[in-house]
C-alpha cells in the first residue's frame, strides 16, 4: 500500500485541474499532472521554483494581482483568494480561475494554488452579451414598428370595425393603403375554386385588368397563397406593372390568414425597390392579420344572423380522432356536449356510457391528441368527462369556415357530426377543409332548414317563463344589490330579509333560478 502523501499525490495527479503547492516564500513544492502538462514540463522541473519570480507583474496586470492575493494568502491576511483570467492561444482562447487557501500549519507548505478551465462558461457569458447587444438593436426595431402600428396599423383597424361587410372592409384597407406615402397601389386579390386561380376583389383605383394568378405559378402573389407566409419582390413580372399602371419596383404579398382560413392576398406596391425590409413586412403582417381578424368574425357572424342555414352530417372512422379510438376500444357511446376554449387548449365535454370512469381515463391518456382528462360526474350509467386536447378534433376544422357543431354522437364503429352553417357557404369547400386533415371523411346529407336568431326580447321571455316569480326576484336582487360583486355590497342574510325569507330559502331560489339561467344560455347558443 502506498504512504499517505505517495496517494495524496496519485490522487491529485488525476484531477483536470491545475494544482500546485507553495511555501511561505512562493517556492513551488508539488504540481500535479495536469499543471505539468499545461506548463510543458516534466516532473521535478518546477519543484524549487519561485513561483512569484516567474511572474512578468509589470507586463501582466493579471498576474500582478495573482501574486498580490497568494502573498496575502500566505500572511493571513485572507482566507481565500479567487482571480479570474485570460489565457489565450493562436489556436484557440481560454479562461481560467484561480483558486488560492491556506494549507494547515502541520502540512509541508504554505498555500495551495488551482487554476480551473472556465472556458465554456465564459463563452457562454460572452455569448449572453452578444445577445444583449442584439436585444437592444431589437428594441430600437420595435420602436419604428410600434411608431408604424400607432399610425398605419391603427388607420386601418379603425377602417375596418366599422364595415360592415367583407368587400366594404377590402375596399376600406386598399384605399388607406393607397394613402400611405410610401405606397403606390395596393389590391387584395380572392381565391376563385372554380379554375383554383387568384382574382382582384378590391383594387385601390380602377384598373381594366383581368388578373387571373394560378395558384401553382411562382408570382409572389400565389406563393404567398401557398406557403401563407409574406412575399417582397423587386422583379414582379409584366402582371402586377398592368395592375399597378406603371413599371413596378417593388411588390408585397400579404396573405389573409385567420386560423387554417385563406382569406385572400393583399398586394402592395412601392417606389423604392428597398421599401418592404424585415420592419415594413413585419408592419404589413400586422395590417393582415387585422384585416383576416376583421374578415373572420365577419364571416363568422353570418352563422349567427342567417335565417337559411344547411345543414351537414358528416362521418368518420379515423382513429386519429380521440373519441372514435376510445369508443372502439372500450366499446361504448359517448355524445358529444359541448367545447370551450382556453387560450392554447380546448376542453372538450362527453358524456360516456360507461360502468368504468377508469378505464375512460386510461385510455384517453394513452391517446395523442388528449393532454388531460378529468372525470367529471356520474349518473346512472353515464359519466361526463372533460377532455383536454389542443385542437378541437373535427370541431375546430369545422368552425375555420364558420360552421358551428351542434352534435357528435360516437359509436365503437364511427362518429356523426352533424354540424350547421350558412346557407350562402360552399358545401364542397367545408368537407374538403376538413378531408385534408381527416381524409375517410363521408358527407352522409345535406339539408336546408329555417332557424331565425332569437331576439334578445323572446329569449328573456323564454327564461321567465322557466324561472318561478321568487328565483326570478333572487336574481333580480342580487345582480341589482352587488351580490355577485366582489367584495360583495350586500350579503345574502340582507337579501334574504328583504324578501321576507330565511337565508336558506334564499340561496335555494337562487341556485336554482342560476340554473335555470345557464341552461337557457347553453341549450340556446
Amino acid at each position: 500500500m502506498k504512504p499517505p502523501q505517495t496517494l495524496a499525490h496519485s490522487t491529485l495527479d488525476t484531477l483536470p485541474i491545475n494544482i500546485a503547492v507553495l511555501d511561505e516564500s512562493g517556492t513551488i513544492l508539488f504540481t500535479n499532472r495536469a499543471w505539468r502538462e499545461f506548463a510543458g514540463v516534466d516532473r521535478g522541473e518546477m519543484q524549487g521554483v519561485n513561483y512569484f519570480e516567474t511572474s512578468d507583474v509589470e507586463a501582466d496586470e493579471y498576474a500582478g494581482r495573482a501574486v498580490e492575493g497568494i502573498k496575502a494568502v500566505i500572511d493571513g491576511e485572507r482566507d481565500l483568494f479567487t482571480l479570474e483570467y485570460p489565457c489565450h492561444s493562436p489556436e484557440e482562447k481560454q479562461w481560467f480561475l484561480m483558486r488560492v487557501a491556506p494549507l494547515p500549519e502541520e502540512e509541508a507548505g504554505s498555500v495551495v494554488v488551482a487554476h480551473i478551465d472556465i472556458t465554456q462558461r465564459k463563452l457562454a457569458e460572452l455569448a449572453a452579451e452578444r445577445r444583449s447587444e442584439q436585444l437592444q438593436a431589437e428594441r430600437s426595431n420595435l420602436r419604428h414598428l410600434v411608431d408604424r402600428l400607432d399610425g398605419l396599423v391603427t388607420a386601418v383597424m379603425a377602417d375596418v370595425l366599422t364595415a360592415d361587410s367583407r368587400a366594404a372592409i377590402q375596399q376600406l384597407v386598399v384605399d388607406r393603403l393607397a394613402t400611405v406615402d410610401s405606397y403606390r397601389f395596393a389590391w387584395i386579390a380572392t381565391f376563385d375554386l372554380r379554375d383554383e386561380t387568384l382574382r382582384p376583389a378590391a383594387l385601390s383605383a380602377e384598373r381594366d385588368v383581368d388578373a387571373a394568378i394560378a395558384l401553382d405559378d411562382d408570382d409572389p402573389v400565389a406563393l404567398a397563397a401557398r406557403t401563407e407566409d409574406i412575399q417582397a419582390a423587386t422583379d414582379a413580372g409584366p402582371i402586377h406593372d398592368e395592375m399597378c399602371g406603371a413599371p413596378v419596383d417593388a411588390v408585397a404579398a400579404v396573405p389573409l390568414v385567420a386560423g387554417e382560413s385563406l382569406y385572400g392576398v393583399l398586394t402592395v406596391y412601392a417606389d423604392d425597390p428597398d421599401v418592404f425590409d424585415e420592419r415594413e413586412r413585419a408592419v404589413l403582417g400586422a395590417v393582415g392579420q387585422a384585416i383576416s381578424a376583421a374578415i373572420n368574425a365577419r364571416e363568422t357572424s353570418r352563422l349567427l344572423t342567417a335565417d337559411n342555414l344547411t345543414e351537414l352530417e358528416l362521418q368518420t372512422r379515423d382513429t386519429d380522432v380521440f373519441f372514435v379510438a376510445l369508443a372502439r376500444e372500450l366499446g361504448c357511446r359517448m355524445t358529444y356536449g359541448g367545447s370551450v376554449a382556453d387560450g392554447e387548449e380546448t376542453a372538450m365535454f362527453f358524456l360516456v356510457e360507461t360502468d368504468d370512469p377508469s378505464a375512460v381515463c386510461a385510455a384517453a391518456t394513452d391517446h395523442q391528441q388528449v393532454s388531460a382528462v378529468t372525470h367529471v360526474s356520474t349518473a346512472e350509467d353515464c359519466s361526463l368527462f372533460e377532455f383536454t386536447v389542443e385542437t378541437a378534433p373535427l370541431v375546430s376544422l369545422l368552425a375555420d369556415r364558420g360552421a358551428e357543431t351542434r352534435d357528435i354522437v360516437v359509436t365503437p364503429d364511427n362518429a356523426t357530426a352533424t354540424v350547421t352553417l350558412p346557407a350562402a357557404t360552399e358545401t364542397r369547400a367545408v368537407v374538403e377543409h376538413v378531408r385534408r386533415r381527416y381524409p375517410d371523411v363521408e358527407l352522409l346529407s345535406v339539408r336546408e332548414r329555417d332557424e331565425p336568431p332569437m331576439t334578445r326580447q323572446a329569449f328573456l321571455a323564454t327564461l321567465e317563463d322557466r324561472l318561478t316569480n321568487r328565483q326570478l326576484t333572487a336574481l333580480r336582487k342580487g345582480y341589482l344589490g352587488g351580490f355577485f360583486d366582489w367584495p360583495r355590497d350586500v350579503s345574502g342574510e340582507e337579501l334574504a330579509e328583504s324578501m321576507d325569507i330565511c337565508p336558506s330559502t334564499f340561496h335555494q331560489h337562487l341556485r336554482a333560478g342560476e340554473r335555470k339561467l345557464l341552461e337557457a344560455v347553453f341549450e340556446t347558443w
